[in-house]
């Protein structure tokens, strides 16, 4: 089973319990059975999780409650929610967690040939379906962005590094690359050392993470891979969108990233779980999930774990997207040796920042635009405020709402998005010295950021068109 996957199945124990079945409750733990639980989790603690001060409060809680009979005649469900709630008491831990999950256990202590080759199956199709994480790359001309979305975790199969080194091949000519975790629960640190090697040169490699064990001869050095298949971009920006939902190993690419100083971490702190581990059966359907491996920064014993990654840019609940888009448009306008980028990406600001005027208040300011003009063109009002209408003989006539860009600057809405969006178009009112509209000209800014200037000049030729 997959971290991610299991990742989700911890996630049952938050529901409320009138949201289980009644199967779940049915079967009670006898006595017996129940202390060879808690004395199965108790050992695998000492033996396995990476602080031995903290395995052993575990496992004295766990065997005083036990001789308490605190974990007596309970449903096979409860006892599972029990001992969670007792181990979080202890130390809060947001992996380790006691579930019940028949189908696993029993695969997991019972597994046959047929039933794990039909498991692996189901979950190939279901790795297929989900893209093996990835769901979107999108770029953006203007501002050189490739915008990777990754919401179904890391995976560290063959097909999920095609996928990513695709994705990453999509962004290999960009100036600026956001990395979308937000929702992603986990996974496999893998990808994460993956994707973090291409953005350094190759043969570069980077002490990423470190990874200690209760054992510490077994500590693991985690480090960027000198080659990975495609381009570099050691020169790209590098952002990374978190939430409170992204966690593990996800966490570690973006804690990673920040203690390299290599990218920017924006949106809302991360979930703070950052010791790794596997599921492991405890007896009576119950498994447990147990942390095994600490994983740190550098030359360090701090990590994210209980803490989260906190954001080089905090959103809280606001957008993390649109918070990236901004910083990457103020760095392109302030770039002076790509004309076409900083006009396109003033444009863009301006956009962002556009006046809140509309409805009766903008055809009132600007009532002086109301009328025909070159025959074919009409600046009208509407409940929207100000229209602008086409009617030319032979093509389709059309009509449009004109929103306030700043003083004198207007967007025509939806008209020409084609090119470049629905605020591609514009007007921009020319007046002579009195203040008074000598003429309109209209502006589209196109998908790779040049702004094309219409030749024809709008004149009004009869003010007052309604």
């Amino acid at each position: 089973m997959s971290l991610l996957k299991r990742f989700f199945v911890q996630t049952a124990l938050l529901l409320p319990a009138g949201a289980l079945s009644l199967s779940l409750h049915a079967q009670t733990v006898s006595d017996e059975d129940a202390s060879k639980v808690v004395r199965a989790l108790a050992d695998k603690l000492t033996e396995e999780y990476p602080f031995p001060e903290f395995s052993e409060k575990y496992k004295t809680a766990l065997l005083s409650n036990e001789a308490a009979g605190k974990y007596f005649h309970l449903s096979e469900e409860a006892l599972a929610v029990k001992l969670t709630a007792d181990l979080q008491a202890v130390h809060k831990d947001v992996h380790l967690h006691v579930l019940r999950d028949p189908g696993s256990y029993q695969r997991a202590t019972h597994p046959t040939a047929e039933e794990h080759a039909r498991n692996e199956e189901q979950e190939l199709e279901a790795h297929r379906r989900g893209g093996y994480g990835y769901q979107k790359v999108e770029l953006d001309a203007v501002t050189s962005t490739a915008y990777i979305n990754i919401p179904g975790g890391f995976q560290s199969s063959q097909e999920a590094f095609e996928m990513a080194a695709s994705a990453m091949g999509m962004a290999a000519y960009s100036k600026h690359v956001i990395i979308d975790l937000r929702h992603d629960g986990g996974g496999s640190g893998q990808m994460g050392r993956f994707l973090a090697s291409y953005f350094y040169e190759p043969g570069n490699e980077q002490f990423y993470l470190n990874g200690f064990y209760k054992d510490r001869t077994k500590d693991i050095q985690e480090w960027t891979y000198p080659y990975v298949p495609g381009r570099h971009l050691p020169q790209a920006k590098l952002y990374i969108l978190v939430d409170r939902n992204t966690a593990s190993a996800c966490e570690g690419f973006a804690y990673a990233i920040q203690k390299l100083q290599r990218g920017v971490v924006i949106g809302d702190t991360t979930a703070g779980a950052g010791i790794a581990g596997g599921f492991i059966p405890l007896g009576s359907n119950l498994m447990v999930f147990l942390p095994v491996k600490m994983v740190t920064a550098p030359n360090s014993n701090v990590g994210w774990e209980g803490t989260g990654v906190i954001p080089d840019v905090a959103t809280g609940k606001k957008d993390a997207w649109e918070a990236a888009k901004q910083l990457i448009l103020q760095d392109v306008a302030r770039d002076t040796t790509d004309k076409i980028g900083s006009a396109a990406a003033a444009w863009r600001l301006e956009d962002d920042s556009a006046s809140d005027l509309k409805g009766k208040a903008l055809a009132k300011k600007y009532a002086a635009l109301i009328g025909h003009y070159n025959s074919y063109v009409a600046i009208t009002t509407s409940e929207e405020g100000l229209r602008w209408n086409r009617d030319e003989p032979g093509k389709p006539s059309y009509s449009f709402v004109m929103r306030e860009v700043k003083p004198d600057v207007l967007t025509i809405l939806e008209m020409n998005k084609e090119f470049g969006g629905a605020f591609c178009s514009r007007v921009y009112v020319n007046r002579d010295k009195e203040g008074k509209i000598v003429s309109l000209t209209r502006k589209t800014i196109m998908t790779g950021g040049n702004i094309y200037v219409m030749p024809t000049v709008y004149t009004l030729e009869k003010p007052g068109a309604h």
